[in-house]
This record gives structure tokens, sequence and C-alpha cells, in this order.
């Protein structure tokens, strides 16, 4: 959606290098990110991403890869991030019931859940960008193609996801008080994968081109990135302390010292 924009001549010859530079290493740190949630799923017998997170991610992909982006770049990113999501999906579902002891409903309907959140979040999506595009939201005027504005659409609608990932992160883990499903590894290409890929990238694009790019620093923006750093911030800090007091067990899971006994189970 970015790609393929020409910017007016006073904008620095770096723009687009940067731009695609920094928007290839947050597709390459989120794709090795999801294999590791998938793996770490598997091999913990658990699941590593929110039930709210994946559902939205997951439908945020079908409708962007299948429906909306024209770039070959992303399609074949959102194409491939869907795909990875079917392990996530399989760990979740399959694992996923030893998580909700504490309630049964969920648990005996984890499947059903999740099928329902995607369907509200592929009818959440669809709904945003038939709105934008039908609209004209956002006219690109300025770089002489009206009509519009998908690069900001796009900015919008990723940033309510990594807003929900990170927050439903943090509440998982702290909730949990286990890490199993989750890794440092994992933690740092989510991380570096959202600073670099996402807010340095829209960064760098607001400050070569600001006005083409001024919602980045508008005050909802702001809003969602700051949350957004702040929480991945906290789920480090967090993540270190349950890691040191919990107990790795045979089967691979890892549990609280305090229900060693398997309360977990």
């Amino acid at each position: 959606m970015a790609f393929g924009a020409v910017p007016p001549p006073h904008v620095s010859p770096w723009f687009t290098p940067v731009y695609e530079a920094t928007f290839h290493f947050g597709g390459i740190c989120w794709t090795l990110c999801y294999l590791l949630i998938a793996r770490e799923g598997l091999r913990t017998k658990s699941y590593g991403m929110p039930l709210l997170a994946l559902a939205n991610n997951f439908a945020w992909e079908m409708v962007y890869a299948l429906w909306v982006v024209d770039a070959p770049q992303e399609k074949i990113a959102m194409t491939v991030w869907m795909l990875i999501d079917v392990p996530i999906i399989y760990s979740t579902v399959k694992n996923g019931a030893c998580e909700w002891t504490h309630a049964p409903a969920v648990q005996k309907n984890l499947a059903k859940i999740l099928l329902a959140l995607t369907a509200l979040f592929v009818a959440a999506h669809w709904s945003f960008q038939s709105w934008w595009i039908a609209n004209g939201i956002g006219s690109r005027d300025h770089d002489g193609s009206p009509g519009p504005d998908l690069t900001q659409m796009a900015y919008w609608a990723v940033s309510m996801c990594q807003l929900l990932v990170s927050t439903t992160s943090l509440a998982m883990l702290i909730v949990r008080q286990h890490t199993r499903g989750a890794s440092w590894a994992i933690w740092a290409l989510r991380f570096f994968g959202t600073l670099v890929g996402l807010n340095f990238n829209y960064g760098w694009a607001w400050y070569t081109w600001p006005e083409a790019h001024e919602y980045f620093m508008s005050a909802p923006a702001i809003f969602i990135w700051a949350v957004t750093t702040v929480c991945d911030i906290l789920y480090a800090l967090v993540f270190y302390r349950v890691r040191r007091s919990e107990k790795v067990f045979g089967d691979g899971r890892r549990r609280p010292e305090q229900h060693r006994v398997g309360k977990l189970e």
C-alpha cells in the first residue's frame, strides 16, 4: 500500500530505501516470531498468543491479504503470516483447555469461541476498509494520486492489532503467572519488529514527508504507540520475574512454584 508512492522533490532521497528496509526488517521479525509462537505452544503444550489477539490478527491477515493489499511485498507478508497462524490456532485449540480450568465454559468451547471472535474481527476489518476506501478517506492529493490513503488506513489497522497484542499479552502473563507458550526470543522479535517495522517505519515517513504522514503524531496515534511500547517493556520485566519463580517439568510445561503439585494441569 505504501510501496509505489512517488514522494515530491523536497523529500529526502533516503525516504524509500529506509522505509522499505525497516518494513522488511519488521516483516522478518514478525514472521520468525509467529514461527516461534507456534513451536513454543506445541512444545510446552500451551499457546502463546491471547485469544483476542490471535482472532484479530488472523482476521486482519485474511481481509488484507485476500482483498485489500496491492503491493507484492505486502501481499506476500500478509499471506505468510496468515498461513503461519494455522499451527498457532491448532496449538491453541489442542492445548488451550489446560489454561482455562478456572473457567469451564471457556474450556469446553474454546474452538467455538475462537471461531466466533475471528468472524467478529473479519467483519470489523472488512467494514473498516470498505468505509475508508468507499469514502476516499485521507485523500492523497499531495502526491498527485487522489483517492483513499491506503498507507494511512494500513497504519490504523495494524496499530490497533499491535495494541491488542501488546496489552493482552501482558495481561495473559500476569494472570497465568507462568511462561508456557512464550520465550525471550518471542518477546525480542515482537518488540523490535514493532519498534522498527511499525513505529520507526512510520516515524521515518512522518519525519521525511510530514504532510503525507501527519497522522503518526496525532493524539490517538501517540496514545497507541506509547501504550504499546510501555506494555512491551513491562512484559519483559514481568516475564523475567515470572520465569525466575517457575519450575520446568518433564512434560515441558512450566508452572509457578506454588503449583508444583499440578494445579495447572
